[in-house]
């Protein structure tokens, strides 16, 4: 039983985390130019629909990668290394994904959610003609931009230190 516990644990961590980092990296590298790329007047509905499904699906596999990241410690009986966290190249890796892990849903949690929630009550007032909305929004695209890139860096980080540790 406890074989089994470790392998769903592992598979479930694996899987969450590449539908966590797989759907950012999608978000930011096709989804993002592609809506930009529309008509600013077709842009809100789609956002609208677009944006609150994926702030939920990000949140909640990245969730996932996290809870299930912590229990594969216990499943696979490693958590005693971390005791001594600069010991070996798998607990300095380990360590490095998780803090990065935490940042990464930190970053969405804290500065991704708020602007998107932003973005989302301005946007009808832009599409009405409002120009200090409609400056506004621009800002806080150029801010989701620069967000996706710091999500996209971190994210490769993650992967380095997770392969790092899958190779100690």
């Amino acid at each position: 039983m406890a074989e089994l516990f470790r392998l769903l644990t592992q598979y479930l961590h694996v899987f969450a985390g590449i539908l966590w980092l797989g759907g950012g990296f999608y978000a930011v590298l096709v989804q993002l130019p592609g809506v930009l790329a529309a008509p600013p007047a077709s842009r809100g509905p789609v956002v609208a629909q677009l944006a609150p499904r994926q702030i939920r699906y990000i949140l909640r596999v990245a969730e996932v990668t996290i809870v299930t990241g912590l229990l594969n410690l216990f499943a696979t009986g490693r958590g005693q290394q971390l005791l001594d966290p600069l010991g070996q190249r798998w607990s300095i890796a380990l360590i490095l994904g998780i803090l990065l892990a935490l940042a990464l849903y930190g970053l969405v949690r804290g500065q991704l959610v708020p602007v998107t929630e932003r973005m989302l009550a301005l946007g009808p007032k832009a599409a009405g003609g409002d120009p200090a909305a409609g400056a506004e929004v621009g800002r806080l695209i150029e801010r989701l931009k620069m967000l996706g890139r710091v999500q996209i860096a971190i994210g490769a980080l993650i992967i380095l230190a997770m392969v790092t540790a899958r190779l100690s």
